[in-house]
């Protein structure tokens, strides 16, 4: 209970710290109520969320304020991420973003629209000088929308440091607009044990425990060396929403050994999220689990741990009492309790059936049976074992090769190369390795030399070689009636290599198309590419990664 209430006089003390200084340098960028969808920290595939997501009340359009004085340093475009955004680099030295715009300013909007039609492409990524968009604390600087990878209307909003390396917690100036009375809840604890070094319940798989409203500790046996997750969220006042967790805690007989506090990371350490959680269970099952332990080599600096890296040495014939506890940031907090019950077992040995044991720490090269696989060193988030089996591929192409039992992850990536069975069937840009999950195939691209086809991939999965020869689809939407609504408007999409570009034409000159990645929609609005009433004639290309083609070409009245 003191140990409860000196936390909670912490996280108070660094409120007041910050409520004294930094909320002088940023006000809020809307001039309506703040409530969000997103914190910062949440965890999403392969990075955490780099900001937090501001509610818009459901629309489009709504205006966004200047936090500070400063100006417009960049301005970008693409079909799926941020969408359209604007990054604004302020007085006080920090950098901000705003990311799902609906419009830029006026200004902003004429200089991005200039870049497209010189350039004859969609995405674009314009860097400004200080002198060309100042801003003053306040001013309107775009329009809050649903542009890029989102799924409804809101702002997605970033503090960075000035040089744009660093993600801030925007909590840190607006959490005193927010309201938030509610703790985190935890639904399931994870007992695990080190893979050769422990065992849960007398066996080598992991115990997960789900948490009731009973005060009673659970209880699990284990021996050895033993880690502790767990699935939980936190949630706020006046929304429905789950959001990711602040501060998390392990105690092992009320001593500290894991503390992780989400107040800022490097933005190049991201993906060191998938060393931070249960990544086979998240690829797979979508369940999220998250360590109070650090795997070898984890080292986000949010994080700090005991000589142990957090992990609990079960050694002794006795009851070891765990805490796990966490905390929102505004101090609410939650913990659960579990007794890990100490009972001398055997550990088996590793395995010896012709695995490959890989060191994080190391290069690893793997030859097996017309695959080569090279790891470099600190690309692996912890020494691992890898079980090397192969099939035939759908395609027999070449064999299908699982790397690993379960998805592993990677800090960024390894490099794949598979050898053809046959190397005289189709052009050698028609080739490209696929990953298969559960879901589906997921293209990872590829190049074809002397007989082998060789990509970087991001984890270790089950790989094929597969063959693209079909072209992109492209289907006309409100095709009989095409133009009528003052839209030109197509779905396209490609089931091998993906879509590598698009290009439209309007009566032999070209013509913005926005495209958005999240539904395959290209639109043109006839009015804004200033086309004149009248018969036109449509021309659309769209090319694939493997050099297909598909073109439409179409007569429209406007």
């Amino acid at each position: 209970m003191r140990k409860g209430l000196l936390y909670l006089l912490f996280l108070l003390l660094c409120s007041t710290s910050y409520s004294q200084n930094d909320t002088l340098v940023m006000a809020a960028p809307f001039d309506f109520p703040l409530l969000l969808s997103g914190n910062f920290g949440e965890l999403r595939t392969n990075h955490f969320h780099a900001g937090i997501d501001f509610k818009t009340e459901g629309v489009v359009g709504k205006t966004i304020l200047a936090p500070a004085d400063g100006y417009i340093c960049r301005a970008t475009v693409s079909p799926g991420g941020y969408g359209k955004a604007i990054y604004v680099m302020h007085n006080n030295g920090y950098m901000t973003v705003y990311g799902h715009l609906h419009r830029f300013s006026p200004e902003v909007g004429k200089r991005v629209r200039s870049k497209q039609y010189s350039d004859e492409m969609f995405s674009v990524d314009l860097r400004f000088n200080a002198g060309e968009f100042p801003v003053r604390q306040g001013e309107p600087i775009a329009m809050a929308g649903n542009s890029g990878y989102s799924f409804g209307p809101h702002l997605h909003f970033e503090v960075r440091s000035s040089d744009g390396e660093r993600l801030i917690n925007p909590m840190r100036f607006y959490y005193h607009k927010l309201k938030d009375n509610r703790p985190p809840v935890i639904y399931s604890v994870a007992v695990t044990p080190y893979y050769g070094k422990g065992v849960v319940n007398n066996g080598t798989r992991g115990v997960i425990k789900k948490v009731s409203a009973s005060s009673m500790p659970d209880t699990i046996k284990a021996w050895g060396t033993i880690g502790i997750s767990v699935r939980a969220n936190d949630f706020m006042d006046e929304t429905n929403n789950r959001y990711g967790l602040y501060s998390m805690q392990l105690y092992v007989d009320d001593s500290l050994r894991f503390s992780s506090k989400m107040d800022d990371y490097a933005i190049k350490d991201t993906r060191l999220i998938n060393g931070w959680i249960d990544y086979a269970m998240a690829i797979e099952s979508d369940i999220w689990y998250q360590h109070l332990y650090r795997l070898g080599n984890n080292r986000l600096d949010f994080i700090t741990t005991d000589n142990n890296d957090g992990w609990i040495v079960v050694n002794e014939e006795r009851d070891y009492n765990v805490e796990c506890r966490l905390a929102d940031y505004h101090g609410n907090i939650k913990s659960h309790r579990i007794i890990i019950k100490g009972v001398s077992d055997s550990i088996p040995s590793l395995p010896d059936d012709g695995s490959h044991y890989l060191y994080w720490f190391l290069n690893n090269e793997i030859t097996y049976n017309g695959m080569r696989l090279s790891i470099p060193q600190g690309q692996l988030m912890d020494n691992s074992f890898v079980r090397i089996t192969e099939k035939q591929s759908r395609f027999d192409l070449s064999h299908c090769y699982s790397l690993g039992d379960t998805p592993l992850p990677l800090r960024s990536k390894a490099r794949l190369s598979m050898q053809l069975n046959d190397t005289a069937l189709y052009a050698p840009e028609k080739y490209h390795i696929r990953r298969i999950t559960k879901k589906g195939t997921v293209n990872v691209g590829g190049e074809y030399k002397d007989g082998w086809v060789t990509t970087d991939i991001s984890m270790l999965g089950c790989y094929e070689v597969a063959v693209d020869t079909m072209p992109p689809k492209v289907k006309v939407i409100n095709g009989k009636k095409l133009g009528r609504n003052g839209k030109l408007q197509f779905k396209i999409g490609d089931k091998g290599r993906g879509v590598k570009e698009f290009k439209g034409t309007v009566d032999g000159e070209f013509i913005l198309f926005e495209y958005s990645s999240k539904n395959g929609t290209l639109t043109c609005n006839l009015k804004n590419e200033g086309v004149r009433r009248g018969k036109h004639r449509v021309r659309l290309t769209v090319i694939d990664n493997a050099g297909n083609a598909t073109v439409v070409d179409r007569n429209f009245i406007y």
